[in-house]
């Protein structure tokens, strides 16, 4: 009788623990699903250091979540805390190596805080993974013009442009290598496709206006002079540019 007892006594035991962990995990369940709705609801609002609070209490309850390290890396980007972010990336890259969104985003990370070399690496790793995305090669690119390698850079904005031709950004920075190995013609070309597909950039017509300078083109350079201030571009430097060539 007594092991009968005993034998009722853990049959109950057992049930209960699962019926009780039933209940935890269906507790947990709901607040996970409460917290993903308001860090969505605090992204679309911009509120980012609200939705880096709710993500650290999502992976507390999924420690392993490579989605809610990789939002919260995004959230600290947002927020400039570039090292939290590459933390975050990097805890990313550790539980999927081979997530390529993880090396891109620790790319830029890198790239913003001046570990050019890191920056290099990790969109090297990225652009293995997906080899037809031509923003990595444009930000590949960027990081080798730190590192001052132009030849590798230019290579790497004409695989950007070969891929997506419409690429203003590779287009401006093809331009801008092309103007100091003095190619003014072939980076009018780059610049004016680059302005045609974004009239609004003022960098863009600051690149033009030095190429119509050493063009000797005064007049269109101060045109792109004025733009370029209009539009915001550095006060201090088109003030410069304009009083060496615009005024007398």
């Amino acid at each position: 009788m007594e092991n009968k007892r005993l034998s009722k006594l853990y049959y109950y035991s057992i049930l209960i623990i699962l019926i009780c962990f039933s209940f935890l995990s269906n507790a947990s369940g709901d607040e996970k699903e409460e917290l993903i709705k308001k860090v969505k609801y605090e992204e679309s609002l911009g509120n980012y250091w609200a939705a880096v609070k709710l993500y650290n209490k999502l992976i507390k309850l999924e420690p392993t979540s490579v989605d809610f390290y990789f939002s919260r890396g995004v959230c600290r980007m947002e927020l400039r805390d570039e090292q939290e972010a590459i933390d975050d990336f990097t805890k990313v890259i550790e539980l999927k190596p081979n997530f390529a969104e993880g090396y891109k985003e620790r790319a830029i990370a890198n790239y913003d805080v001046g570990n050019y070399k890191q920056a290099l690496t990790d969109n090297t790793k990225a652009i293995e993974l997906i080899p037809k995305e031509a923003d990595l090669f444009y930000n590949r690119g960027l990081a080798k013009i730190k590192l001052a390698d132009s030849t590798g850079a230019y290579a790497d904005f004409e695989a950007a442009i070969t891929i997506q031709e419409k690429h203003p950004a590779a287009l401006m920075e093809r331009g801008h290598l092309k103007r100091k190995k003095k190619d003014h013609h072939g980076a009018l070309e780059d610049l004016n496709k680059c302005i045609e597909l974004e009239p609004d950039n003022p960098l863009a017509y600051k690149h033009r206006a030095l190429i119509y300078i050493a063009m000797k083109e005064t007049e269109k350079a101060c045109e792109d002079l004025m733009r370029a201030k209009y539009l915001g571009y550095s006060y201090q430097i088109t003030k410069l540019l304009l009083d060496n060539h615009c005024y007398d």
